[in-house]
């Protein structure tokens, strides 16, 4: 299952041939479909002219995660994980190819663009499950820390590379040309799957289906393990605070005097701060123990964020933002560590599934809270209102039972994962 020196001790990551074609193919493809999310409602408005239908066509893609996100957990816990992966790639290519090939035969529809996004997000949904299922066959068990800071730091470069590079293509080269960058870079990313040694799972032959039962195992096995248990409770919620936090920023930087450079530059900082911390989480826990790590996260970013209510200008905004993103990526990497460390492997899709359906499906609801506060109460009564939740995750944080198995507890495969007293 696992690569590992000839001397019996863990590779390190970049000696790893498997995972360096991971990460590249898994990098490439990141950006290019961050490129494609920017690009498809500029591309909807410029054919409609019509704003509705460019939110629209952004809007329906939170619709695969949160219809497909428990089966396709189940199917990535029962067949070949590397044929999930590398059909989802496939699948993608040809889908987002459509789009320059209409646009180029001037034959590009509305229609189209909708089955285009619902594709997409389908495909990026079956992708997300299965590789967290089939990452820990790739880096073995001593290696998972490390292996979820570099996952977040795909997330986090392609954040930051995709909207200025999806926006200059757009604009001087062709409205088409981000879509045709993201069809090569699924294909690199096929490719490199294909060339992956190491056996991806699932590990055994699965039992009979029972789908009534397969499609809540997953809450089951999160349920039956605290830490793993916790830091979901803690995920999620956050993931609901932070959904609007893009639009509270725009108004916040607005009524600053801000321009639109400016603005920018705080969802850069938010960028930078998330590849430190996806860089530093290791490093963080083991300096600190899990526990400490994530108390200190919560009441830092509850104490951080009321910074916001002060009049200062848009590079205040971008620093506060800057750090809470730092420990929000800090929290996504012990997360994802524990859910790999901890869910049996042959479980770890039907888990990834619950969690993409948390995640997702808390994001268009946030988002909307955020849309309604700011109407209601402005964007000073906004920013009281969700550090008033933030304080209460941080209360929990403190008291949750789960935290107190700390990291020289918890194994894999019989090995211990790091953190005081484990190795690292």
């Amino acid at each position: 299952m696992t690569a590992t020196a000839a001397e019996g001790r863990p590779q390190r990551l970049r000696d790893n041939r498997d995972f360096r074609l991971w990460w590249g193919g898994t990098l490439l493809s990141s950006v290019g479909d961050e490129a494609t999310r920017v690009a498809l409602p500029l591309l909807v408005l410029l054919v409609t002219g019509s704003p509705l239908h460019a939110g629209l066509v952004g809007s329906v893609q939170a619709i695969p995660p949160l219809v497909l996100g428990l089966p396709l957990g189940v199917l990535v816990d029962r067949v070949s994980r590397r044929s999930v992966m590398t059909t989802a790639a496939f699948v993608s290519t040809v889908s987002i190819a459509t789009v320059p090939v209409a646009f180029l035969m001037d034959a590009l529809t509305l229609p189209q663009l909708y089955l285009v996004a619902l594709c997409n997000s389908a495909t990026a949904t079956a992708y997300r499950i299965a590789n967290t299922a089939a990452l820990p066959h790739i880096t073995g068990p001593h290696r998972l820390g490390e292996a979820a800071g570099q996952n977040e730091t795909i997330w986090g470069v392609s954040a930051l590379l995709a909207p200025p590079l999806a926006g200059l293509l757009f604009e001087t080269v062709s409205p088409a040309a981000p879509f045709l960058v993201d069809a090569l870079s699924f294909t690199v990313l096929a490719v490199a799957l294909l060339a992956i040694r190491s056996p991806l799972g699932p590990d055994a032959d699965s039992a009979p289906l029972r789908w009534r039962r397969e499609l809540t195992e997953g809450a089951r096995v999160i349920l039956r393990l605290p830490v793993v248990r916790c830091l979901t409770v803690l995920a999620t919620i956050g993931d609901f605070v932070f959904a609007g936090i893009g639009l509270l920023l725009i108004v916040l930087a607005r009524e600053s005097g801000a321009s639109g450079l400016e603005v920018g530059a705080v969802f850069t900082a938010a960028g930078v701060g998330s590849l430190a911390g996806s860089a530093l989480a290791r490093r963080v826990e083991l300096t600190l123990g899990l526990r400490a790590a994530v108390i200190g996260k919560h009441w830092l970013t509850a104490a951080f964020f009321p910074a916001l209510l002060l009049d200062v200008p848009s590079w205040g905004i971008a620093t506060v933002w800057g750090l809470i993103a730092f420990q929000v990526a800090v929290l996504n990497v012990m997360q994802m560590k524990y859910l790999m460390a901890q869910v049996p492997g042959d479980h770890l899709g039907r888990a990834q599934g619950l969690m993409t359906l948390l995640s997702q499906g808390s994001v268009p609801l946030g988002y909307a809270l955020t849309g309604l506060l700011l109407d209601l109460f402005g964007a000073r009564g906004t920013v009281l209102f969700l550090d008033a939740v933030l304080l209460a995750l941080a209360g929990y944080a403190t008291v949750a039972r789960g935290l107190r198995a700390t990291a020289e507890n918890v194994h894999f495969d019989g090995q211990p994962l790091g953190g005081p007293g484990g190795k690292p």
